[in-house]
C-alpha cells in the first residue's frame, strides 16, 4: 500500500503536474482514504519524493555490499554509484522529472533535500566498517561527499540531455573530488 501510494503519487504528478495534483487525488489513484494516507506520508511531496526514489537506495546499498572489502570508503562508495548505473535507462525519466519538480516547487525541493540527508545517514551506517579508525565523522563526510558528486554529476547529465548512461559524468565528478583532495594536501 505504502508503495502503491508513492507510485500513484509519482504517475499523477508526471501527468498533471504537482500543482494540479491533490491528497485526495493520490487516494483516489491508490483507493486508500485519506486518513490511510496521512498515516503514511505528511504531505503529497514527501509521498512524490518517495515514489521517485523507491528502490534507489537499496541499488546503491546492495550494489555497496558487492564491493570488495580491501575497498576504501571513498571508492567502494562510488563504484557501488557506478555499478548502478546499468540500470541508467530506468531512472532516466524519473530524474528528468524530480529535477522539472523540483525546480518549479520550493515544498518538493525541501522533500528531496531531506531526503538526501536520510540516504546520507544510512549510507554513513553502510560505511562505518570501512571507515574504522578513521573518526566518528569519516563515514558522514564520505557519503556526504560522494552524494555531493553524483548530485553534480546528475545535473551535468541532465544539461547534455540524459541521452547516455551518467556513468562518465559520475567518473568525471569523483576524479574531481580525489584531484581537489590530494591537491590540498
Amino acid at each position: 500500500m505504502y508503495t502503491a501510494t508513492a507510485q500513484a503519487a509519482v504517475r499523477l504528478v508526471a501527468e498533471r503536474g504537482m500543482q494540479a495534483v491533490r491528497v485526495e487525488d493520490i487516494c483516489e489513484r491508490a483507493e486508500i482514504s485519506r486518513s490511510t494516507f496521512f498515516r503514511y506520508f505528511d504531505s503529497k511531496e514527501s509521498c512524490f519524493i518517495i515514489g521517485l526514489h523507491y528502490g534507489r537506495l537499496d541499488a546503491v546499498l546492495a550494489a555497496l555490499d558487492a564491493r570488495p572489502p580491501q575497498e576504501d570508503a571513498f571508492t567502494a562508495l562510488c563504484n557501488a554509484f557506478l555499478d548502478i548505473t546499468g540500470n541508467w535507462r530506468r531512472y532516466r525519466e524519473m530524474t528528468q522529472l524530480e529535477a522539472r519538480i523540483r525546480a518549479e516547487t520550493r515544498t518538493v525541493r525541501a522533500h528531496a533535500d531531506a531526503e538526501q540527508v536520510s540516504w546520507e545517514n544510512t549510507l554513513a551506517t553502510a560505511l562505518e566498517a570501512r571507515c574504522a579508525g578513521t573518526g566518528p565523522l569519516a563515514p558522514r563526510l564520505v557519503a556526504g561527499i560522494v552524494l555531493c558528486a553524483v548530485r553534480l554529476a546528475t545535473e551535468r547529465w541532465l544539461e547534455e540531455g540524459a541521452t547516455r548512461s551518467p556513468a562518465e559524468k559520475y567518473t568525471e565528478a569523483f576524479t574531481a573530488v580525489r584531484t581537489v583532495i590530494e591537491k590540498s594536501r
